[in-house]
Formats: structure tokens, sequence, C-alpha cells
């Protein structure tokens, strides 16, 4: 049974690398929504945090075309460290090419918003109450009590490929583990194909609490409309991938998710004289063999 299963995995797999390019320019973020000229950046980001209290971290970072939301707050023992890197390449109104069409005239293509996303994160968590007091006199006689069992959501969101992946800890009263995240778009050009890329790997030790685990793919063929430059937003309707995974109590999980876009680059039509500059030399190998210099 296992092993249909992977074989299945992989069959789906490659339908989805052999399927043809839905990048668009209307598939983007819609945090962008009504904008399209997003600037090129850079970001890094890195932390390590040891003690004792109450922490609520959330991070909502976002490209053109990719997002990633990181969240968690607890009570108690709180050990972690995390490593941010987001890079917006081009955006949607830059660094466009043209290649020849079928009527001989020039195309304009788009290569879209190119940016990718990487994040990787430790954490050692021990839920247990904590006791804080704030100012003097009375307030010392009362002191706030942070009781708050472990939470924590990442979510990996490529709007250009239609997927999402998720992880989330509920209700916990300890944790121990990692989550890496990599987030990929890159648009075809006349040199190069293009990549979609998302991945989530996780290493889970959750004491007496709550792990759901989900990942979903759009089928890009249903709303594919024929070319890099025409097709729509994808909706999360009808998926191709579509799985949650839901654990309540005392777990070990190790899981490793991943989906890659092969997205091919644009067809280039040779012109119908293709001698008219450098004669049969300038000729490509199948023009060649059709036509005999004498």
């Amino acid at each position: 049974m296992a092993g249909l299963m992977r074989f299945c995995l992989a069959l789906l797999l490659m339908q989805i690398l052999c399927s043809p390019s839905w990048a668009g320019i209307n598939d983007y973020n819609p945090a962008y929504e009504g904008t399209r000229a997003v600037f090129t950046y850079t970001y890094e980001n890195e932390d390590d945090v040891e003690g004792e209290g109450y922490m609520m971290v959330r991070s909502n970072v976002n490209t053109n075309n990719l997002s990633l939301l990181e969240y968690m707050h607890a009570s108690g023992t709180i050990d972690y460290s995390d490593l941010l890197s987001s890079r917006q390449k081009t955006t949607h109104t830059s660094d466009s090419y043209y290649v020849m069409g079928k009527d001989g005239s020039f195309v304009k293509n788009s290569k879209g918003a190119n940016s990718e996303i990487t994040y990787a994160v430790q954490k050692d968590l021990v839920q247990r109450p904590y006791a804080a007091a704030y100012g003097t006199g009375w307030y010392i006689a009362r002191p706030i009590i942070y009781d708050s069992l472990l939470k924590e959501k990442t979510v990996a969101k490529s709007y250009q490929e239609a997927a999402v992946m998720h992880h989330q800890l509920g209700y916990a009263r300890g944790y121990d583990g990692s989550v890496g995240v990599s987030l990929n778009c890159t648009g075809p050009t006349t040199e190069a194909e293009g990549t979609g890329l998302i991945r989530m790997k996780i290493d889970d030790y959750v004491s007496q609490g709550m792990v759901r685990i989900g990942q979903l793919v759009s089928d890009p063929l249903r709303n594919y409309h024929g070319g890099y430059n025409d097709t729509i937003i994808h909706t999360w309707k009808h998926p191709i991938i579509d799985e949650d995974a839901n654990y309540i109590g005392t777990f070990y999980i190790k899981k490793d998710m991943e989906v890659k876009i092969r997205k091919p680059k644009p067809t280039e039509y040779e012109d119908w004289l293709p001698c008219c500059f450098g004669g049969f030399s300038d000729m490509d190998e199948a023009d060649r063999k059709a036509i005999s210099r004498t």
C-alpha cells in the first residue's frame, strides 16, 4: 500500500512538472491589489532569544507573488532562533523581452515578478505560568499572571503556482522542533526556463498539544488561457493536491513537502526567410537538409 501511494504521488508530481507555464502578469499577491509596481529589495533578519516569561511574535513577509506568515505566543521557558531572507528580484512592470511570433512580428513578453523567500526556525518551548509585577505599591501585591499554552503558525503561499502549505501548533504544554520553508517564483526567459518551488520541512516533538499540517495545490489547467501573459488569478478551488493532517496528544512528527513547477521558455518562431542575410550558411540544420547547394 505504501509503495502504491508513493507511485501515485510521483505520477502526480510528474504531471505538475510537465504542465505548461501559467505565470501571468495578473497572478500577483493580493496584498498589492491595485498596483504591480512593487520595488525590488533584499531583506535579511536573524533572531536568537532565550529566557523565561511571555512572548508574542508575528512576522508577515510579502513579495509581489509570494507570502510567508509566522506567528507564535507562549508563556514559560522560551528558547528559539530563526533566520529569514526575502528578495524581490524583479517586478511585473520591468524587464520585458520580445520573441518572434507566427506572423513574423515581435511579441512582447514580461518576465513577471521574480522573487524568493527562505525561512528556518528552531524552538524549544516549555509552558508554565509566569507572574510579572508592574509598577509599585498596589501593583507589587497583585502581579499579572501569564498562563498561555503554546501556539504557533507558519503559512507559506505562492500565488503564481496556486499553492499553499501550513504548519500549526495549538494549546501545547511543550514543543521541541524546527520548521524550514523555501519559496521561489522565477519566470522563464528566452535563455532559461523558469522555476516554481514551494517546500516546507517539519521536525516536531509536541507534548500534550495539537498539530495541524496541510498543503493545497490548485489545478493550473482549469484556469489556463494559453499564454504566459494571458492567464487569470488562480483560486484555491478544484485542487490537485489537498492534504490536511491533525494530531492531538503527544507526537513526534517528521514531514517534508515539496512541489516543483517547470516553466518552459516561450516558443520563438523562425523567420520564413532564414537565408536572406547570411545565405545558405545562415540557415538552421532543418532547412539545410531540405535544400541542396546545386
